[in-house]
Parts: structure tokens; C-alpha cells; sequence
């Protein structure tokens, strides 16, 4: 069993972990866009778009989640599945 002090921690570095993977989302969803330039087609474009919002959505979820569960158990409230 962790203290409540380090389970805090780990509460707010998990919550806080979602911050980059938003800005790496931002940075994969503008690569894949098509330019004038050139690019991907628009049918892989839109492919990527829902895998890549999948993926890291369902990244973010756990995270959260996982900070919620450090959050209660420091405060003493455990809940079991």
C-alpha cells in the first residue's frame, strides 16, 4: 500500500500526463491533413482522424480514471469492482 501523500502524487502526475498526449494529438491530426501541397488522400485522412481519436481518446479515459481511483484511495475510500 502506497502513503496517501504519494498516492496524491500520482493522482495529479496521471491527471497531468494528458497534457502532452493532447499536444502530440494536435501535432499527428495537423500532419495528417492534406495541404495544397500535397499529403494524404482524403479517404486515409479521415481514416487516421478516427483511429487516431480512438486511440488517444481511449488513452485519456484510463488516465483519467486511474487518477480519479488514486484520488479516492487517498482520501481513504476504496472501492472495489
Amino acid at each position: 500500500m502506497l502513503t496517501p501523500k504519494t498516492n496524491r502524487l500520482l493522482s495529479l502526475l496521471a491527471a497531468a500526463s494528458v497534457i502532452p498526449l493532447i499536444a502530440l494529438y494536435g501535432l499527428l491530426m495537423y500532419v495528417s491533413t492534406p495541404t495544397r501541397d500535397g499529403g494524404m488522400e482524403p479517404t486515409m485522412t479521415t481514416v487516421s482522424y478516427f483511429a487516431l481519436t480512438i486511440i488517444f481518446g481511449a488513452m485519456i479515459v484510463v488516465l483519467l480514471n486511474f487518477s480519479r481511483q488514486l484520488s479516492r484511495e487517498a482520501k481513504g475510500q476504496r472501492t472495489t469492482p
